[in-house]
């Protein structure tokens, strides 16, 4: 998560979104000019000039500003009054996408376990791959990522603007426009876009069952941000914020 005091935006860090390259891009405008050298991990970072969420290997106990803090914690430290007045935004992500991201990062050493509970998923799924048996089992077990407390506080779409993943450069030029800093797409890092294998796709891994638990789960997404249920995968549309409570 960053907060710049400098240009007056926050940006709160979702999962698997790109989120640390675009954390990345920012952190230089919550620092004061010159001060910002590139670094994949980052100690957590507080001056009149902004805020940086420690960002490491290790977990983010102890510390009050962590990467993927979630807004109402941010707006209480922050206060209702910065919160309000600042540009606020985060990164979304095709549901079905995102899961797959997550399963590569998450789930790489998964295995449906040995035993009766695992042998009966297996006889149940029988006439899938073993890959896809392997992903679907990870979604019963662990869910997808959801992480709505990025972008919501209670039951109300608490940011002013959003990045699709899938337009991610177009819009950051929009964002950077927006509060008035310099865009320069050679200067986004690539972090993590090596570990997914060049296998995991949708059209090798869902399956029915697979596809209608992301339906389920990420309904609020779907209906939300315009993403479309897996096989009708025209662009979603653009984003306009929604106001007040959401269902």
């Amino acid at each position: 998560m960053l907060i710049s005091h400098r240009y007056r935006f926050i940006y709160t860090k979702t999962v698997k979104t790109a989120g640390t390259s675009v954390e990345s891009y920012f952190e230089r405008f919550c620092m004061p000019e010159g001060e910002w050298q590139p670094a994949h991990f980052r100690d957590e970072y507080e001056s009149p000039t902004g805020v940086i969420g420690f960002r490491g290997r290790r977990a983010a106990q102890g510390h009050k500003w962590y990467n993927h803090m979630p807004a109402e914690l941010i707006r209480q430290y922050v206060g209702v009054d910065v919160w309000n007045s600042y540009f606020k935004f985060c990164v979304i992500r095709d549901p079905f996408e995102k899961a797959i991201s997550a399963f590569e990062h998450f789930g790489q050493t998964h295995s449906i376990p040995r035993g009766r509970e695992g042998l009966r998923f297996r006889l149940r799924y029988w006439s899938y791959t073993a890959e896809q048996r392997r992903f679907l089992h990870w979604l019963t077990v662990h869910g997808p990522v959801i992480d709505r407390d990025k972008y919501m506080i209670g039951a109300a779409f608490c940011l002013d603007d959003v990045v699709r993943y899938e337009s991610l450069e177009a819009d950051l030029e929009r964002i950077c426009d927006r509060i008035g800093v310099p865009w320069n797409p050679s200067q986004l890092p690539r972090y993590k876009s090596e570990i997914r294998r060049p296998t995991s796709v949708a059209s090798v891994l869902y399956t029915p069952p697979a596809v209608q638990l992301i339906e389920q789960l990420h309904a609020f997404e779907l209906a939300t941000f315009g993403y479309r249920p897996l096989g009708q995968r025209a662009p979603a549309p653009a984003f306009a914020a929604p106001r007040g409570v959401l269902p």
